[in-house]
């Protein structure tokens, strides 16, 4: 997340300013979580998987035999 935040958002650049800082990286985590679709939950966003328990998703994890489910 960190180099999609860096990269697609702008904030790889130097923010002299904490308060603009601050709040530049809340609309990118919004935008990451709420408006832009991701591959690995099928075209979802992230908000919209984590409301609605049935829905799969891909892990990438190596060893993925022991993961449990997330409950919120």
């Amino acid at each position: 997340m960190n180099r999609t935040l860096k990269y697609e958002y702008g904030l790889r650049n130097c923010i002299k300013n904490t308060a603009i800082a601050q709040e530049v990286t809340k609309q990118a985590v919004y935008i990451y979580n709420n408006l832009r679709t991701h591959f690995s939950l099928e075209l979802r966003k992230p908000a919209e998987v984590h409301l609605n328990p049935n829905i799969k998703y891909k892990s990438y994890r190596r060893n993925n035999v022991n993961l449990t489910e997330l409950v919120i």
